[in-house]
């Protein structure tokens, strides 16, 4: 154990002095870039970037620069334009150029017949996420998609960006560099902003290949990792993914990490990297280490499944406004779903805990109210209006439908072709279909895979499940593997009163009520301060103990704060409603049975 062993070494570039690291986008016939940026930074203790846009004979005498108002990997809208500060324009010869903000994230500039247009603005990076841009004084993580504008329509032009970085820096990126043009080549804005950057004092590499494809693993931030273990599951797991393709569509893949030591996890797909920050990385606790494998598989997955397999509305993104698909269960969900089978096939999950974490998903799903109101579909189209927050109990999650969906339909398609067939069938009929041939996933595409891989139609499963939100008969599926699911009642004689809370012992709020319950319906909101129950002081630290004091259908009386009035109401109690799920081995499984658990699994 320790931060540097095995085939890790540090990833420096030697140099005495500033220099200019040039990233030269360009067409695949090398068409000089009429879009150039440059990043740099002189005082990063304050988290300011300067960039500088330069454009070689504007097409127009008005021309507009804008800034993303999202990012493709989160479907929210998430105004980048707030860190844009000090805006200014100028000609070839540096004369001041006029120019108006049109809108929150739009500069329009007066450019006439001028031959060269040069914009600088400055930037604010303070959030250290996957999915951020951050600056300090060890490293620039550059996330382009956030920090840089483009010209609207013009998206497929070539670009160049230069970085002035200081001496004995670190640079990792999945952009390839070009001895000829000194240049790190690729072919447009979109490709530069699916292409994030680390700049490091500190940084750390390891390099493995798999089937004659390098893969670079950056490493920024301290934890107690074994770098010979990470390098081993790293492989399996990559093994295992690009089994299901029968192929990695790139010829190098950068897994980008930050390691912190703070609660953190998150990570952002690319085509040919991944950007993930985990926390705290205390590698000596299992958990920690389960969590940055999980990550890097979903993630890793998404390199297939969303990056090339795309759906059609956002395959070239509209960076300016919501582009909707009800498609989002299938590119996140059922990747989370590849999440756990990979880690399952690859001998990191023994089978009980994989079928525990199945179990988990579909507890947790069936608690939740929204579940009867809100379809995968629909939560997939709504998460740019709902990506905030949706009122309570009426919101899923399509990771977690997703997820759960696929789960389904994988052993219903072993089910209907005698175990002849499988979701990896439909992932390698969509990448030869769609994603091979740099082609959309149009809205009916994933049904449409299904049926032409299973031989026969899922509409009444689509309509039920996907657009719908009935409850599926998960034994029914289950079965096919060997599989049963147990439902078991909750605790009938433990009270329930139908809320959650947030804050500690000084206030605590309530969080959420579920419908139909007693705090529902005895009067108790979402905001009310809960003070006391029956005269007694209650808060989140000993809610359940004195909670455990009633029986169910007793009625208490709940005091709380509203709107800095003091409010009582009398509740009756119910038995805890709360169900879970125990998905098992069926002890009487027939060889058939165990043989499609086996191949499914790879048990």
């Amino acid at each position: 154990m320790g931060r540097f062993n095995g085939s890790f070494f540090r990833w420096v570039v030697q140099s005495n002095i500033l220099f200019l690291l040039m990233i030269n986008i360009a067409s695949p016939a090398q068409e000089s870039p009429r879009i150039r940026y440059h990043i740099g930074w002189d005082q990063p203790n304050l988290r300011f970037y300067d960039v500088t846009v330069t454009i070689e004979k504007p097409d127009n005498p008005v021309t507009q620069l804008r800034i993303p108002n999202w990012r493709p990997g989160r479907y929210m809208i998430q105004n980048f334009a707030q860190n844009v500060v000090e805006f200014r324009a100028e000609n070839e010869s540096g004369k001041p150029l006029q120019f108006a903000k049109i809108d929150k994230d739009t500069w329009e500039i007066a450019t006439g017949n001028t031959q060269q247009l040069v914009a600088k603005y400055r930037f604010y990076a303070n959030e250290l996420d996957a999915g951020n841009t951050y600056l300090d004084d060890t490293e620039a993580y550059i996330n382009p998609a956030t920090i840089l504008m483009y010209l609207p329509g013009k998206e497929l032009l070539p670009v160049a960006l230069s970085v002035q970085i200081p001496q004995d820096w670190a640079i990792a990126t999945a952009l390839d560099f070009d001895e000829t043009l000194r240049a790190y080549p690729a072919e447009n804005y979109h490709e530069l902003a699916d292409n994030p950057l680390i700049i490091s004092a500190t940084m750390d590499k390891l390099v493995f290949s798999h089937q004659n494809v390098r893969y670079d693993v950056a490493i920024v931030g301290n934890a107690n990792y074994n770098a010979e273990r990470m390098r081993d599951d790293l492989k399996k797991m990559v093994a295992e993914q690009v089994k299901i393709f029968g192929e990695a569509p790139f010829k190098r893949y950068v897994f980008l990490y930050h390691f912190v030591d703070y609660r953190m996890g998150h990570g952002v797909e690319h085509k040919n990297s991944t950007s993930i920050v985990v926390g705290p990385t205390d590698f000596s606790d299992e958990s920690t280490y389960s969590r940055w494998l999980s990550y890097t598989a979903h993630e890793f997955f998404h390199a297939w499944n969303v990056e090339r397999i795309r759906p059609e509305g956002i395959f070239y993104p509209d960076y300016s406004q919501p582009n909707y698909t009800e498609l989002m269960w299938w590119f996140e969900g059922v990747t989370s779903y590849y999440e756990g089978i990979t880690l399952t096939r690859m001998g990191y999950y023994p089978l009980f805990r994989y079928l525990g974490k199945m179990t988990n998903s579909i507890t947790s799903l069936e608690n939740n109210a929204g579940n009867r109101i809100t379809s995968a579909a629909q939560a997939s189209f709504d998460d740019w209006a709902k990506a905030f927050g949706a009122p309570p109990g009426t919101s899923i999650s399509f990771y977690q439908k997703g997820e759960i969906l696929g789960f389904l339909l994988d052993l219903e398609i072993r089910k209907r072709t005698n175990n002849q067939q499988s979701l990896d069938d439909v992932m390698r009929l969509l990448w030869k279909k769609y994603g091979s041939q740099q082609l959309g996933v149009p809205e009916n595409g994933i049904q449409t895979a299904i049926e032409a891989v299973a031989g026969s139609s899922f509409a009444d499963f689509f309509e039920r499940y996907v657009s719908g939100t009935e409850t599926p008969d998960y034994g029914k599926y289950l079965s096919v593997a060997g599989l049963e699911i147990v439902e078991i009642d909750g605790d009938s004689s433990q009270p329930d009163l139908g809320v959650r809370l947030s804050g500690d012992e000084r206030e605590t709020r309530i969080r959420s009520v579920r419908p139909d319950s007693p705090a529902a319906n005895g009067g108790l909101a979402i905001d009310d301060i809960l003070l006391a129950v029956n005269g007694q002081r209650i808060h989140s630290e000993n809610y359940q103990r004195i909670m455990n004091r009633f029986q169910p259908d007793e009625t208490i009386r709940v005091a709380v704060f509203r709107r800095n009035q003091l409010r009582e109401f009398e509740v009756q109690l119910s038995p805890n409603p709360a169900k879970r799920w125990v998905i098992r081995e069926n002890p009487n499984a027939t060889p058939a049975q165990k043989s499609v658990l086996n191949s499914w699994l790879n048990q």
